[in-house]
């Protein structure tokens, strides 16, 4: 198993199509062993790596990873092919014809392929404030002795995983001088028919700064959302609220000065930015799912203000 660690990465270079790559290696050679049920002379050993991400890339060889980078995995096969090759693949042969097999099982003890490999990192859109990588494996190799069509074998060979870390960039947006946006909503009422959007509002105004990296060139068309995992159930332009009580039909509307929605994990263009800062006007009031009344108790609902430039 190959743990990628991109703890406290640092990148200079924050434009699409940059990349960062990583390299892992095992060091040596390891062990394996091959199943059989008659005697087999002179194979080649074929090779399947599977993608955890499923999704294509914008550039070839690439799978999406998050909003803002793709990631190529590429694999080392040995014998006489000796080449990286990007995942997944399917049925690649290391073309050494010089394998045999006694049944029922034949340890190997000399296998290079999977012992190590490259992942690269690319850019597809320019990263704000950094971005946290999640802990996930992203892929597997699967070996066969013989060009058979019977399927790969079920233990990998190699598992590749990346470790969660964080990726910082030099362009940085600071919102609310970097303190919490707190909006009191006090006591209202459970009936539905009083719920309904534009009762009980509250203005949020919200400051944002951006400075370093690309926002030190000028002027940037900056675009704002406010991002939330959990949305309400009954309409996920709503963010959603929790509590002590069933709170599935409640929850928090957003709209702009103008009174237009905002809705929750979009980007919208903020007018009045001057020198990549300025204040985004928005009002949050409670809204109840249609012909429902709500549950007495408190409430409560929590978002991520996020930035997107150009």
């Amino acid at each position: 198993m190959y743990n990628i660690d991109v703890v406290n990465q640092d990148i200079t270079n924050n434009s699409i199509g940059a990349t960062i790559p990583y390299e892992f290696s095992l060091g040596e050679q390891y062990s394996g062993i091959a199943s059989c049920t008659i005697p087999m002379e002179n194979q080649a050993i074929y090779y399947s790596a599977t993608a955890s991400l499923m999704q294509q890339g914008s550039a070839s060889g690439y799978l999406k990873l998050n909003d803002y980078m793709d990631v190529k995995i590429e694999i080392y096969i040995r014998g006489k092919r000796m080449d990286y090759f990007a995942v997944p693949f399917y049925n690649e042969p290391n073309n050494a014809f010089q394998n045999k097999c006694v049944p029922p099982t034949t340890q190997f003890n000399n296998f290079e392929s999977g012992a190590k490999g490259r992942v690269t990192f690319m850019i597809t859109k320019p990263i704000v404030n950094g971005v946290n990588l999640l802990g996930t494996e992203i892929a597997k190799l699967y070996g066969r002795l013989g060009n058979y069509s019977s399927g790969m074998g079920s233990t990998p060979m190699s598992i590749i995983s990346i470790n969660s870390g964080v990726i910082t960039v030099p362009d940085k947006c600071i919102v609310n001088s970097g303190s919490p946006i707190v909006v009191d909503f006090d006591t209202i009422p459970s009936s539905g028919s009083l719920l309904n959007g534009n009762n009980y509002s509250r203005s949020v105004p919200i400051q944002v700064k951006c400075e370093g990296g690309s926002f030190a060139n000028g002027n940037l068309n900056i675009r704002l959302g406010i991002q939330q995992a959990n949305t309400a159930s009954f309409n996920s332009d709503y963010l959603g609220t929790t509590g002590a009580v069933d709170r599935s039909n409640l929850g928090i509307i957003l709209k702009d000065s103008g009174g237009s929605l905002v809705a929750a994990n979009r980007f919208y263009d903020v007018p009045g930015f001057n020198n990549n800062q300025g204040t985004w006007n928005l009002t949050a009031a409670p809204i109840a799912n249609a012909g429902t009344n709500v549950l007495e108790g408190d409430f409560q609902a929590s978002a991520t203000v996020v930035a997107e430039f150009q």
